[in-house]
């Protein structure tokens, strides 16, 4: 449902999403898969 909800809601074209999806990609990988809520709104804001 979440999934859905952020897809009608979000304007973001095939090339910005293959970008997020590899950036994605390199964190899982980076961290092992264990990112908190917290890791990812600091990272949204411009953090690391």
């Amino acid at each position: 449902m979440v999934m859905n909800v952020l897809a009608a809601g979000m304007e973001i074209d095939s090339e910005q999403l293959n970008s997020l999806r590899g950036r994605c990609v390199q964190n899982v990988k980076k961290t092992n898969g264990s990112v908190t809520l917290e890791d990812a709104v600091q990272y949204q804001k411009g953090g690391e």
